[in-house]
């Protein structure tokens, strides 16, 4: 191929925009620019990866934009859409969950995992659920948002047991006075921005008035609203300077390729809570790690703080300041302090991710690199050491009832809190069967879930080729290999066979992988023969829950119990000739799945 030379470049306009360097069809990097003609001709007098990046394209693409955060805003929908190797790529941090205020005449609370345009208001990302859940719980006590008439709200002819309980006005039925709703809506805003004190003081405020009126109920109730907010708070913060404020601040630490990026957010002068990135990437600067980082997360988290202390200067902050001031509706400063409380803030951050960054080596030194990561870069030629592999495999019962299948491991080891399968539509055909499971990860409720670095295709090249098709339809470009299962060969979409001893770290890694992916698969049909064997013992006299249980552990299914002999049924333990005869008599009409 033909490698791109400075003399050849297309004309470049001295203007802002998103230039992609190409190495035939694969973007290698993309990048934004103030000037597209001057960065993009800086790359061949750069050293290092600019200059490698430069010798290794064959092709420049490039779009100019009206302005700079036009161009943040496209470079980071480029990046996630190629993954191109030279980029930084954080790939789990849009993963964590949100709490979603709908926008709607009454509006309601949910989790989500996805910020949209549609006009609700965001608050996020969480990256520990259980605070997450623990603030929803306290929400959910303390102020009556509707909860079970649905997104859109739907009507109901009668209020649930919230209403009665007093934890929901019930919209849904008409009982709500829009005023009073408001009201609460404004609260609960209070409570996810963080503005807690001037919710307290004005709860105590209508306390004292409730008070003043003899309604000492009303008043009862505000004052355990106020002890429950003063109770959460002072434990879920870890301090309190309310001359800080609103502000995050964030702190970065590297050895090598490895680095730890940690954000703290402080509202009202309260630590709420600290979000933390470990990123692996050779030859990358602590420049580029941060500003990753601050493009990707800033992008979707809300409510946005009016300062941002970073812990050295960026070059180029003007785009993405204004595409805060944009978001937020208010000016967002990104600084950095040399002195005095923020600049010790800083150093808080900075010691925080260095010790982070020490218990991240600590462990991959106590558990070892996996070696059959790096066998596997060297293997298939990819950019970085794969750390997530997905495992996909389609299984039947007896050429019925097709599954698809998912394994999940991360850094040699399985996650099977992330395994997942999904019954298909697809009839006897596999391919289409690879297909569809395939093309429904991406596109369907199993989309939010990381992105791997690898895909491993229990199968020969037509499967592959299957799962490579459905990915173009998702839009997607990601790395796959198939795993033939007679000889144990691995299969590249373009049709090259990699035969390795099996005493080999990679294949050993990738029959693990793949043997998961079936076993996840085989438990399903396991579980539906155990049901429809259950269901088919449930009619026969004399055979009560004991002796079903007894059954159903010994056979399994419905065929193997057919096939058993009478005699063997019956020196079962619990068992006696006549309850196998029943048993016999009753299977005698019954057809196998």
């Amino acid at each position: 191929m033909k490698l791109v030379r400075l003399a050849e470049l297309p004309p470049l306009p001295d203007a802002p925009g998103v230039y992609l360097w190409r190495r035939g069809e694969e973007v290698l990097y993309v990048g934004k620019a103030k000037n597209l003609r001057a960065r993009v001709r800086s790359y061949f007098h750069a050293e290092g990866k600019a200059a490698r990046i430069a010798e290794e394209a064959t092709a420049l693409d490039f779009i100019a934009t009206r302005d700079e955060v036009e161009a943040l805003l496209l470079e980071a929908n480029l990046i996630k859409a190629h993954r191109p190797p030279y980029n930084v790529l954080l790939k789990d941090d849009k993963h964590y969950p949100f709490l979603k205020l709908t926008h709607e005449p009454f509006p309601t609370l949910l989790v989500v995992r996805r910020v949209e345009a549609d006009g609700a208001k965001y608050y996020g990302p969480f990256p520990e659920a259980s605070t997450l859940r623990r603030i929803k719980t306290l929400i959910d006590r303390l102020f009556p948002l509707r909860k079970n008439s649905g997104y859109p709200m739907k009507r109901k002819r009668y209020p649930c047991l919230n209403y009665s309980m007093g934890r929901c006005l019930a919209p849904c039925v008409g009982l709500a006075d829009p005023v009073a709703y408001g009201e609460v809506v404004r609260q609960v805003e209070a409570v996810l921005e963080g503005k807690v004190d001037g919710l307290l003081r004005e709860l105590e405020a209508k306390m004292r008035e409730a008070a003043k009126r003899l309604e000492f109920e009303r008043a009862a109730e505000l004052r355990d609203q106020m002890e429950a907010l003063k109770a959460f708070f002072s434990t879920a913060q870890q301090a309190f300077d309310p001359e800080l404020g609103d502000l995050d601040f964030l702190g970065l630490a590297q050895a090598g390729p490895l680095a730890v990026v940690q954000l703290y957010q402080v509202r009202s002068g309260r630590i709420l809570g600290r979000i933390s990135r470990v990123v692996e990437k050779e030859e990358t600067s602590p420049e580029e790690i941060l500003w990753a980082f601050l493009r990707d997360h800033y992008l979707e988290a809300s409510p946005l703080p009016p300062l941002i202390l970073l812990p050295f200067p960026l070059e180029d902050l003007e785009g993405l300041e204004e595409l805060l001031r944009r978001r937020a509706g208010r000016k967002v400063e990104l600084r950095v302090p040399q002195r005095g409380e923020k600049a010790r803030l800083l150093e808080l951050a900075e010691r925080n991710a260095r010790l982070a960054l020490e218990t991240e080596l600590k462990l991959r030194e106590r558990r070892g690199d996996h070696p059959a990561l790096k066998a596997l870069q060297e293997l298939l030629g990819l950019p970085t050491r794969p750390y997530r592999l997905e495992g996909y495999d389609v299984s039947h019962l007896q050429g019925q009832a097709r599954v698809f299948s998912l394994a999940v491991f991360e850094g040699g080891r399985p996650k099977r809190a992330e395994y997942r399968r999904m019954r298909l539509k697809a009839g006897n055909d596999d391919y289409a069967a690879m297909e569809e499971g395939v093309f429904r990860r991406y596109t369907g409720s199993l989309k939010d879930l990381p992105l791997p670095d690898l895909l491993l295709i229990d199968g020969g090249l037509g499967q592959v080729r299957a799962a490579e098709k459905a990915l173009k339809r998702a839009g997607l470009r990601l790395p796959l290999v198939g795993l033939a299962k007679k000889e144990e060969v691995l299969i590249t979409p373009e049709g090259r066979e990699i035969r390795l001893p099996l005493t080999h770290p990679a294949l050993r890694l990738l029959i693990h992988l793949r043997d998961e992916a079936h076993q996840n698969g085989l438990r399903y049909h396991q579980k539906r023969r155990s049901q429809e064997l259950f269901q088919v013992l449930a009619g026969i006299p004399g055979i009560g829950e004991a002796r079903r249980r007894l059954l159903l552990e010994r056979y399994g299914g419905l065929k193997a119990l057919r096939e058993a002999p009478l005699e063997e049924l019956a020196r079962l333990p619990g068992m006696n000739r006549k309850a196998a005869e029943a048993l016999k008599r009753a299977l005698a009409g019954k057809i196998a799945p």
